[in-house]
This record gives structure tokens, C-alpha cells and sequence, in this order.
């Protein structure tokens, strides 16, 4: 385990103040400097909306750091502006450079830590667009799978005669963990009626039921590896650093400031390239906030993160839920039936607008979209694109980006109804645990801050982002696809009234236009 070198104690608390009880150890100075640093960028915030998005600016090669050399690099700048104002190389050196530290100072009670929590973040805080009050139980289990966290990742199974469906993360035991923690990796089953039958745990391969001894420690280290997973491979890997990327990488490279197909795609890659290049110096980097926060090593993060990158392919929402076996569950399955609805009104605007100015298929012939398409084959080749041929191609391919970094990115990257309660997900497993320890439910707390700020939502007035060519019809389009929206978010409400608990993942009124957060 790594430790921290001593410290003088002297002036930290002083310095570096937690309000309330949170029993963060003195010596966690990284911790509190993060905390510190992240809250004053939240309380100075000043939230955007779609009048921030503006019209192109150029079209140039970008500038790139590398994250995994040689498969993964980010551009460094972005013609939207910065987001994080301490997000320089200095800042981020001297955060990297402080004392790696594994603390293990419990709470009195998951209800204490919340209010705790709460003295000590709730101003920055995202509001959670749904609240749990139950988290630990096996019915809670059962929701977390079918309309939380790991409900992207459900699937039916066959021939087995106790279960139905299963979330599988058992995958995540190749990944090392420091000394002193468990490793990763665990799979839950269902049967029919959505009931929790067992659970599989890798790092002892053992399988477990309710009524054994180890239930508890069982379920705590699937809700652990899931939110490790969804996080670092899921969120960070699979939807910032290759989806959002490239769809950002290509457009700027490839299409003009002019092109109907650029402004088609403006809001949705908003602020993408500043939020990645923060997300490689803040988060991903050796020593940084997702290798402190988890129980990987170094080579542990980025293993998962080129896990979420590596095992993308270009598989739409729909061939998605086709593939997993869970299309036709109906209102069993919010997420399918609210994520079919959100591809489905995204994917008429796409061919609508489209259809203005590049009927049939002469969007083929265009030059600019067919480098455009030849930079995503270029720079993703295990997505599996084939060569343009179609205008049905273009229109899959651009309904996919779109939804991913719109429904998708909220999927995976709304997480703040999870990390509140320690007692609910964790960020490290200790053998004979069942709620995480004080410094790790405060990095999952910063981790939370820095995902809150708000950004320019789904529903907003993006008129001036339209190319003046043959405007009057592409405002006609764009308002057609806003209207859907908001009759979505409406339908999405009376459908949430009878619901056992709301299910907002896909809700065009909770969504951003891009993965700017």
C-alpha cells in the first residue's frame, strides 16, 4: 500500500478547513487541497446555456496530448473556451506531486456521513434528479440493475434454471489493485420477477445466496466494482475518451466552419475537447484524482480505461438492446422503453435535417463528410465502420454519437444519487466491509462536484448554430426535433408517476447537449 510520507501537522486543518465532523485524516493533504480547489471552482461557476455555444471558428489540425500513447490522445485546445480555471500544468504538477496516502478512517453510520456530507458539500452539490432512500437492501439491488447505474450493461441469459438476467463485471478481476484491497469483479443474477438469486465474486471465486454469512460483503463488492466500472471504463473510457473524442476530433478537423453537417453537430460536441484535456490532467494521470480515488494501481487505470475504449463498437441503441435481449421488457425496463424514445426523436432530426441539404444519397458524395468519415475509420478502427456508401449509414452513425453523448453520458455520468451515501457504492473493497471510509467518500464527492457544473442543456434555443444556407427549413427541422423533445420530457414525467421509483436517465429536461461535464 502506498503511504504517505510524514507531515508536519501544524497549519493543515487551519489551512485547509472541513466544516462539520468529517474525519478526514490531517495528513490526506491531497484530499483536502482537491476538495478545496474543486469547491471554489463550483461556488464561482457560472452556468452556461445554449447561448454560449457558438458558431465554428476553424477548421485546423489540433494540437494533442497523449493519455495512452500510442492508442488514446486528446486535443489540447478548445476554440469553446476553458472550463476549470486551476486546470494549468502547475497546478495540476503540485497536486500530482503530493503524498499518495490509503487512509482508513471509518464513519459512525451512513446516516451520520450524509449529513456530514451535506454540511460540508451541499452548496456545491448536484441536485440528484432522483432520490433513493433505500441503498443497501436486496430490492434496492434489483433497481440499481434495472433503472440505475448498471442498467446499460443488464443482460438476459439463457439455460439457467434459478436466473434470467445478469450484470457482469466479474471482467474486472484483470485489473490490479494495491496492496490491502480486494481486487474487482463481481456478477449479480435475477430471476423473472426481478428478485436477486445470487452473486459471484472473482477475487475468491465464490458464489453466494441470501442466506449465507457473506451475503452483505457480496453485495457491497458488485456495487463497488460496478461503479469502479461504469466510472473509469464506462464513462471516462468508452463515452469521453473515444466517442465524444472522435466525433469532437473529426468534425474540427475535417469539416469547414460552414458545413451544414458541422452545424449540425456544434451543440453536441460543446465544450468536449475542454473537458477531456481536464479530465486527462485532473483525473486520469498517474497520482491523479481516479488512481487516488479507486483501488487500482496505476497500470490497474489504465487497463480499465483502454478496457472502455477497446471494447466499443458501432452498435446502435437499439442493436444494443437486440443484443443484450432486453428490447422488449416494455415498462419493466424504463431504460429501454425511455431510450428507444430519446434514439427515435434524435434520429428524425438527423435524417430531417439532412434531407435539406443532401437529398438522397448525394451526402456520400460530399467531400467533407466523406473525410469526415475517414477520420473516424482512421482513428478508430475497432469500431468496425465500413466504408460510406449510404445516406442511411450517416444517418445510424450520427444518431449514435448523439445519442451516446447526450443519454448515454447521463447514463453513466450522473452519479450523484449514488456517492451521497457511502453505504451505497465505493470506490476501494476491504475484506469484511460494507460502506466505504472517510477518504474515499470524499474523493467520490470531488469526483461528483466536478461533474455538477451546469452546461448547456438538451432543450435550448441553438437557432443561431444553423447555417444561413436554406435557413428557413432547417429552423422549421430544428424546432420540430425541440418540440419532440419537451413531449418526451412530458411522457417521460407521466410515465415516472406510476413508477416505483422515477426513472430521469434519458429525460431531455435532465440532459446536456454534449459531454461538457
Amino acid at each position: 500500500m502506498n503511504q504517505a510520507k510524514p507531515l508536519k501537522q501544524k497549519g493543515i486543518e487551519t489551512i485547509f478547513p472541513m466544516k462539520g465532523d468529517i474525519p478526514l485524516s490531517s495528513f490526506d493533504l491531497h484530499t483536502r487541497v482537491a476538495s478545496e480547489l474543486i469547491c471554489d471552482e463550483a461556488r464561482a461557476w457560472k452556468p452556461r446555456g445554449s447561448d454560449n455555444v457558438g458558431i465554428p471558428k476553424q477548421m485546423v489540425p489540433l494540437e494533442k496530448y497523449d493519455v495512452a500513447a500510442p492508442f488514446l490522445s486528446v486535443p489540447k485546445l478548445d476554440e469553446d473556451g476553458k472550463k476549470i480555471t486551476f486546470s494549468e500544468k502547475a497546478t495540476h504538477w503540485a497536486l500530482q506531486s503530493l503524498p499518495f496516502s490509503d487512509e482508513n478512517k471509518t464513519w459512525p453510520s451512513s446516516t451520520e456521513a450524509v449529513k456530514q456530507i451535506e454540511i460540508q458539500y451541499g452548496d456545491v452539490l448536484p441536485k440528484p434528479n432522483v432520490r433513493w432512500e433505500d441503498t443497501t437492501s436486496d430490492h434496492a439491488m434489483s433497481l440499481l440493475t434495472f433503472q440505475g447505474l448498471g442498467a446499460h450493461r443488464l443482460e438476459r441469459i439463457e439455460d439457467d434454471p434459478d436466473a434470467a438476467y445478469r450484470v457482469d463485471l466479474s471482467w474486472m478481476i484483470a485489473f490490479p489493485v494495491r496492496e490491502g484491497f480486494e481486487r474487482y469483479g463481481a456478477c449479480v443474477f435475477f430471476d423473472h420477477n426481478r428478485q436477486l438469486v445470487r452473486i459471484y465474486t472473482a477475487y475468491n471465486d465464490k458464489t453466494h445466496y441470501p442466506s449465507d454469512n457473506t451475503w452483505e460483503a457480496a453485495k457491497w463488492c458488485w456495487r463497488c466494482s460496478l461503479f469502479a466500472g461504469v466510472t473509469v471504463a464506462d464513462h471516462l473510457g468508452s463515452v469521453h475518451y473515444l466517442t465524444a473524442n472522435l466525433l469532437v476530433t473529426a468534425t474540427r478537423e475535417q469539416l469547414p466552419t460552414e458545413h451544414p453537417f458541422r452545424r449540425l453537430l456544434t451543440p453536441f460536441i460543446y465544450g468536449t475537447v475542454d473537458v477531456n484535456r481536464d479530465a486527462h490532467m485532473l483525473l486520469s494521470r498517474e497520482q491523479g484524482l481516479v488512481h487516488r480515488t479507486f483501488a487500482f494501481t496505476y497500470n490497474g487505470v489504465v487497463r480499465c480505461l483502454l478496457k472502455g475504449v477497446e471494447s466499443v463498437r458501432l452498435q446502435t441503441f437499439p442493436e444494443t438492446l437486440a443484443a443484450a435481449g432486453t428490447d422488449s421488457l416494455g415498462e419493466q425496463f424504463p431504460y429501454a422503453m425511455d431510450g428507444l424514445a430519446l434514439y427515435e426523436v434524435l434520429e428524425k432530426y438527423v435524417r430531417d435535417y439532412l434531407a435539406i441539404y443532401f437529398p438522397d444519397d448525394s451526402a456520400v458524395e460530399d467531400p467533407s463528410i466523406r473525410h469526415w468519415w475517414s477520420a473516424l475509420i482512421k482513428q478508430a478502427p475497432n469500431l468496425g465502420l465500413t466504408p460510406l456508401q449510404t445516406a442511411e449509414q450517416l444517418v445510424r452513425v450520427t444518431t449514435h454519437f448523439m445519442f451516446t453523448v447526450t443519454g448515454l453520458h447521463g447514463q453513466v455520468g450522473d452519479v450523484i444519487a449514488y456517492t451521497r451515501d457511502p453505504a451505497f457504492v465505493g470506490a476501494k473493497i476491504k475484506e469484511g466491509d460494507t460502506i466505504g471510509d472517510v477518504q474515499s467518500t470524499v474523493q467520490l464527492i470531488n469526483l461528483t462536484v466536478t461533474t455538477g457544473l451546469v452546461q448547456p442543456a438538451m432543450i435550448g434555443d441553438y437557432r443561431h448554430t444553423l447555417p444561413d444556407k436554406d435557413k428557413d427549413q432547417a429552423l422549421l427541422v430544428f424546432e420540430t426535433y425541440q418540440q419532440a423533445l419537451k413531449q418526451l420530457a412530458r411522457d417521460i414525467d407521466k410515465r415516472n408517476l406510476t413508477r416505483e421509483q422515477p426513472f430521469q436517465t434519458f429525460n431531455p429536461r435532465t440532459l446536456n447537449s454534449s459531454v461538457s461535464i
